[in-house]
């Protein structure tokens, strides 16, 4: 075993073991830890287990020495104070500890339809001045960062299904307020009992500058739709969320952008409606009327017209929205 490692271990969901996910910068498939004599060797592995197990119990770092061996454990919190994953150093005693990973946790609630950021995950993920960080945030608030998603269709698949021992993991690129773009390893479980979604951002510099790139399909996606002079939203067919605008509505729509509007019950069945119908007959599309209110604001009239992207199989669509004072 080399000099010392830090290992990344998820504890999303309480009622399940913790896993490996990570060792150093190399992501790993969810090894229960109790396998982990196959990386660290028995009497680590034991350790290991032990001081983690501490540490989640007490969401406070760990220290345990046995022989030569010396394992820390740091606890990753989440928005809600709950510990989500834990960082651990494990190597011999007198060896030097290299500094620790940098992970944050997030968890998406299906019922308000709002992100909730744990501490430092905007600082890490979009390189976020601490004045402008937040801790909730709307879907678009994330999404609309994203410049490469591979597996976004298994990931919201996932996310809108929320069934128990349901988990997606992989990487993802990121777009920071410095226009620099950084590459995570992005690791979630579903929630059932708290119709959440828990998850780890763990950041990958190793792999380089030229690992982490714009996906060209979504960058002309997003230049074609910013010339269109309405709102366009990338909407989830299965549960009609707006998880990214790739071109922000228009005024008096605006604040659409960084909130979550209120929609008329009757005119959200029609959308949903909408969405499952676009879903089954890829390549049409419908126009709808919107009724939408903000935070302490008045009812605004909206249209709308929802498009497929490619191939039901996707199950994503375009929603471009404008008020029906203006013409779309």
């Amino acid at each position: 075993m080399p000099a010392g490692r830090w290992l990344l271990l998820e504890t999303l969901a309480g009622d399940l073991e913790p896993t490996l996910v990570a060792e150093d910068a190399t992501t790993r498939p969810w090894t229960v830890a109790a396998r982990l004599h196959r990386t660290v060797g028995p009497a680590r592995a034991r350790l290991v287990v032990d001081t983690v197990r501490r540490c989640v119990a007490a969401g406070d770092p760990q220290r345990a020495v046995e022989g030569d061996n010396v394992v820390l454990a740091e606890p990753i919190r989440c928005a809600f104070d709950g510990i989500h994953g834990v960082q651990v150093w494990v190597g011999p005693v007198d060896a030097p500890v290299r500094p620790k990973r940098r992970v944050a946790a997030w968890d998406w609630d299906a019922v308000t339809e709002l992100a909730h950021h744990g501490p430092g995950l905007e600082e890490l993920v979009f390189a976020r001045e601490s004045e402008h960080v937040q801790v909730v945030r709307t879907p678009p608030d994330a999404f609309g960062r994203m410049v490469r998603f591979d597996g976004r269709v298994d990931y919201f698949d996932m996310a809108t299904r929320l069934e128990p021992g349901g988990h997606w993991q992989g990487e993802v690129d990121m777009l920071g307020d410095d226009d620099g773009v950084r590459r995570f390893q992005m690791v979630t479980r579903a929630r059932p009992e708290q119709r959440r979604v828990s998850a780890l951002m763990h950041a990958l510099p190793e792999l380089g500058d030229d690992a982490a790139a714009v996906d060209p399909d979504v960058a002309m996606l997003r230049a074609v739709s910013q010339r269109s002079g309405v709102g366009v939203g990338i909407v989830l067919l299965s549960s009609g969320i707006i998880y990214e605008w790739a071109a922000d509505p228009p005024p008096p729509l605006d604040r659409w952008a960084v909130e979550r509007p209120a929609i008329d019950p009757a005119d959200f069945a029609a959308l949903r409606a909408a969405c499952a119908d676009a879903a089954r007959r890829p390549g049409t599309s419908q126009r709808l009327a919107l009724r939408v209110r903000f935070a302490e604001g008045e009812w605004i009239n909206a249209d709308a017209e929802l498009v497929t992207i490619t191939t039901a199989a996707t199950g994503h669509g375009l929603l471009r929205v404008w008020s029906a004072d203006h013409p779309g």
